[in-house]
């Protein structure tokens, strides 16, 4: 008996001091043949967010050698990914860098030029054309997305190098390489970097991530759509 009260402390300390959250997967989007939506992605809450990228569409008159144009799109969810709306940029080639939603304004860069809508995409206007990093930084500030200025990680005694950190106010998430090949790990502080915590580990991907205040990171890859991590 004794054995077994022991047994349950150990287990309840590891499962405080990790976390172990896993994604929760959101259906309700549909790619269209030759789109990529792995570029941008930004949540102004839980509910409404856009996520953005490109698309490939034949055209016998362009003058890529492969005849492909690569056309901007964007699509917008009001239900926290149930549903999706298409918005279009006409007359723009390139894939969609950088995007930001607030209330019926969307700003997005695509390459070296940021255009702006103040009706959900519906028209758009050409605010700025310049150097595509001068336009990053003045209009998208890393989007949460932090500098990394150690890339070394060390937890429980392991040592490990990190991929992608982000933070808000409070919070902070890093993904790390794996121990094992093709793994990310992820860990979570609230203070700062004091005290760190095991969020979870998953197979290796280059899905684009965004932490919304400090709740979520939500993240969206074509084979799993949206998705949503906890942050207890």
């Amino acid at each position: 008996m004794r054995n077994i009260i022991f047994l349950f402390l150990i287990s309840t300390l590891i499962s405080c001091n990790n976390y172990n959250s896993k994604w929760e997967v959101i259906k309700g989007i549909g790619i269209s043949e030759g789109e990529t939506l792995n570029n941008a992605i930004y949540f102004q809450d839980s509910l409404k967010g856009i996520i953005g990228g490109y698309k490939l569409v034949e055209n016998e008159n362009s003058k890529n050698y492969d005849k492909l144009d690569i056309i901007p799109v964007l699509y917008l969810t009001k239900n926290g990914g149930k549903d999706w709306t298409l918005i279009n940029i006409e007359n723009v080639q390139n894939d969609v860098d950088n995007v930001f939603l607030s209330g019926n304004t969307i700003i997005c860069q695509i390459d070296s030029a940021v255009f702006k809508s103040n009706d959900l995409g519906l028209t758009w206007n050409l605010i700025e054309k310049s150097n595509y990093k001068v336009l990053s930084q003045k209009y998208f500030p890393n989007l949460n997305q932090y500098n990394i200025s150690n890339p070394k990680f060390e937890f429980d005694n392991k040592k490990y190098d990190i991929k992608e950190s982000y933070k808000f106010k409070n919070v902070e998430v890093i993904v790390c390489y794996g121990e094992e090949s093709l793994t990310n790990y992820y860990f979570i502080t609230k203070n700062n970097g004091k005290k760190w915590e095991f969020l979870q580990d998953e197979f290796g991907s280059n899905k684009k991530k965004y932490l919304l205040k400090d709740e979520y990171l939500i993240a969206f890859d074509a084979q799993h759509g949206l998705q949503k991590l906890k942050l207890k």
